[in-house]
């Protein structure tokens, strides 16, 4: 049965999301660093509020094109890959480690070492600088006994995870502080020096990095996202991994883009940072949905052997045109923060024909910008989420929800659904399995953790014809109590085959990425959901190899 919400009820939902991301969207997995000191800031200076724009309809959108890359493109300059390429790689020895070690590590504060890099994406031969220092998130004493970095790429390896291409000497380390800026944007930042440097060398398989620091007992203690960018082309699909999102949830120095420290000791949205700055180790909620989101599904797609080229969002953002050189573009997890360029660039490509599948949920939901910081530019995130506070009054740049009236391009343009619930957990029913999907028609989804955020059909103009719901339920919400006054959000997966010969698939919930693997961090759904939801990544994976797939796919 079809279960969308509309009128009053969506009216009342979008309020309750509203308050939860603001309010909660920090706390949603519960790793937060402890407060920074509270301080004094001058205040937000606001100003007279910005026209409404009428709502963008999807024929509107199917005249989008894509944006031009804001600078001449550089492709990778790592050797080819052969068709095989993830096979090959899976042949070799990986670490130490399997998935219950995974699903163990505790990364979600930094104790004893931090780190963060000059870069986010690279390509063979780049040299990359590690910032660096001893640092304990409590300000509890340190040993001062040396530091190893060590870089380890993220794969399946026979259960491994991870396989290691480098690894630093000893290095003494000083002790590093937060350092947060006296302006009213209240952004934190972490200048520590240049302790090492690595270059990359043309063995490095391209894919998803992490750079280690550990502590003079093997300990981990912090890490920091890396890709290696595969030349353009070397596989169907390129996954687009979100740094924009794990950066907003980024809490190093006890503040996020969500919450900073009260006056009265408790967490306090007013004195959240406007700015995020990629400056600083990562820490907190936005290190966890690295574990929950980028990880498992690494592992799960290069386990089943599939070739997937990795790019983060700072790149599709500066080059467009990198996703109409794929089959389709792949999102996982929680990619909630899109740039204007980037919204529009994913509608462009399913206009010319690029599938879209998308592992996760509460997709684009809010609008951000990018600014340059002294260490480089793109290094700022910019989120004040008041269009009033908000001193750049253009509607493309302006630093809030997508959906909001003033904008009004809600994130079914792209997905088919909009945020229905935060923070939800249930069971969702089979409603019309497509005879291209070959799995049960009647097994259900069940076990939704509770930190789940959800997605669900809005009817209205924005939304593309010929949505098909694969699955729904009414979801039960976490906090039932500050709830009350709200109905039950529905949690839909659904996909959409488009004019352009395009198909989209939308899992339509942050937690689907973390069941494809036993290193999930996050609740488990309960087993026969954990292996339907793999089944159903797994064909949708090969399917959208297949150039506009949308043709070939039976209702």
């Amino acid at each position: 049965m079809r279960l969308p919400f509309t009128g009053r009820t969506a009216a009342l939902v979008s309020a309750a999301i509203i308050v939860s991301l603001i309010v909660g969207g920090a706390t949603s997995y519960l790793f937060i660093q402890k407060s920074a000191p509270v301080e004094k800031f001058p205040p937000m200076v606001k100003h007279v509020d910005l026209s409404k724009r009428p709502l963008e309809t999807f024929a509107a959108s199917e005249q989008v094109t894509l944006p031009p890359d804001a600078s001449p493109f550089v492709n990778s300059t790592c050797p080819s890959l052969s068709p095989t390429w993830v096979a090959d790689e899976n042949k070799k020895p990986g670490v130490k480690m399997n998935q219950a070690s995974w699903k163990n590590l505790q990364l979600y504060s930094a104790e004893g070492s931090a780190l963060w890099l000059d870069q986010t994406a690279v390509s063979c031969g780049a040299r990359v600088k590690i910032h660096a220092a001893l640092y304990s998130s409590n300000s509890a004493p340190i040993t001062k006994i040396p530091r190893t970095f060590a870089a380890w790429r993220i794969g399946y390896y026979k259960g491994a995870g991870a396989r290691e291409v480098w690894r630093s000497g000893a290095i003494n380390l000083k002790r590093g502080k937060a350092t947060t800026s006296k302006a009213a944007t209240r952004y934190t930042e972490a200048n520590w020096p240049v302790v090492t440097s690595f270059t990359v060398g043309s063995d490095w398989t391209p894919g998803f990095y992490l750079i280690i620091s550990f502590s003079a007992f093997g300990q981990i203690e912090n890490v920091a996202p890396l890709i290696v960018r595969s030349p353009i082309g070397s596989s169907k699909l390129v996954m687009m991994q979100s740094f924009m999102t794990w950066e907003m949830y980024n809490s190093f120095g006890g503040r996020s883009a969500y919450l900073g420290p009260g006056k009265d000791g408790n967490r306090d949205t007013d004195e959240r940072s406007r700015v995020a700055s990629f400056d600083r180790p990562m820490v907190g909620s936005g290190l966890y949905s690295i574990q929950r989101d980028a990880i498992p599904f690494i592992q799960f797609a290069e386990e089943q052997g599939i070739n997937i080229d990795q790019e983060s969002d700072l790149d599709i953002n500066q080059w467009p045109s990198i996703i109409t050189k794929y089959s389709g573009v792949i999102v996982g997890g929680h990619a909630e923060y899109f740039t204007h360029q980037m919204f529009n660039t994913f509608i462009a490509a399913r206009n010319l024909g690029v599938n879209v599948a998308i592992f996760g949920g509460n997709t684009a939901y809010w609008q951000t910008r990018l600014a340059p910081s002294k260490y480089g530019l793109d290094r700022h995130l910019v989120m004040y989420r008041d269009a009033t506070e908000d001193p750049d009054t253009n509607l493309n740049l302006v630093t809030i929800e997508f959906a909001n009236k003033r904008i009004n391009t809600p994130p079914s343009l792209i997905s088919g659904e909009q945020t229905s619930g935060v923070h939800v957990f249930g069971t969702l029913y089979p409603v019309k399995i497509p005879l291209w999907l070959h799995v049960s028609t009647s097994a259900p989804i069940g076990g939704v953790s509770s930190d789940s955020e959800v997605e669900g059909v809005t009817p209205n103009a924005a939304e593309p014809p010929n949505v098909h719901i694969l699955y729904s339920g009414l979801m039960s919400w976490r906090d039932a109590a500050s709830h009350k006054l709200f109905k039950k959000p529905v949690a839909q997966v659904d996909w959409i085959g488009f004019p352009s010969g395009s198909a989209l698939f939308n899992a339509g919930m942050t937690t689907w990425s973390c069941q494809l693997s036993d290193a999930c961090v996050d609740l488990p759904f309960d087993s026969a959901s954990r292996g339907l939801i793999q089944d159903i990544t797994k064909q949708v994976l090969k399917l959208w190899q297949i150039p506009k797939v949308g043709t070939s796919l039976t209702q």
